[in-house]
């Protein structure tokens, strides 16, 4: 025993003083525990973390939240950009309603009639003439073809003249056949819609 004491004495004059030399002064345990912490010190540090883990959680969130708002208002601007566009203004849509474009009908396209009572008549002086003409008529398709002389005012050249609309086409059809290029709407003698005048020889 007196070996340990003096080799406890050797050591504590060769060390400073610590906490387990003032529990040994003060009549305590002596070993190498240290003196019991007081309880408050185990609550506080799990309180501190978790404060500062709950603060920095908050920071990630605002920040990545401020994000989100952020990047929602600059996808949201274009497509209300496109609507605005798409949607025409009301004046072109009444415009385009009051003034709707309108596809004139076709006229009706006349038919020639080869069976119109067709009449020639001859006032140039030439025998035979309307006979002529009225054979090249009927080997032309006209059905009812009659040769006369012409009489009363004669027209200052051969002329086709037709009494109604509708023989129009008509003719113009004879006149083509005949070489005469005068074609006109007149009076014409009755049971006759088609009359040839001829004050010349057309084929002359």
């Amino acid at each position: 025993m007196d070996g340990l004491g003096g080799y406890s004495s050797l050591v504590s004059e060769s060390f400073e003083p610590d906490e387990f030399d003032d529990i040994a002064a003060k009549g305590g345990p002596v070993g190498v525990h240290r003196a019991p912490r007081p309880w408050w010190t185990r609550v506080v540090v799990p309180l501190l973390a978790f404060l500062l883990a709950g603060a920095l959680a908050y920071v990630v969130a605002s920040y990545f939240w401020s994000r989100d708002v952020a990047d929602s208002g600059a996808g949201a601007t274009p497509s209300a950009t496109a609507t605005a566009t798409a949607t025409p203004s009301p004046s072109a849509s009444a415009s385009e309603t009051a003034s709707p474009s309108v596809t004139p009908s076709p006229s009706p396209t006349l038919e020639i009639d080869y069976e119109a009572p067709v009449g020639v008549q001859n006032g140039a002086g030439i025998q035979g003439l309307a006979a002529k003409q009225q054979a090249i008529l009927l080997n032309a398709g006209f059905t009812k073809v009659t040769a006369t002389n012409l009489t009363g005012t004669k027209p200052t050249a051969n002329v086709v003249v037709y009494a109604k609309d509708d023989q129009a086409a008509t003719a113009q059809a004879v006149a083509k056949e005949l070489g005469i290029s005068a074609v006109e709407q007149g009076s014409t003698p009755a049971g006759i819609e088609v009359l040839v005048k001829l004050v010349t020889d057309p084929a002359a």
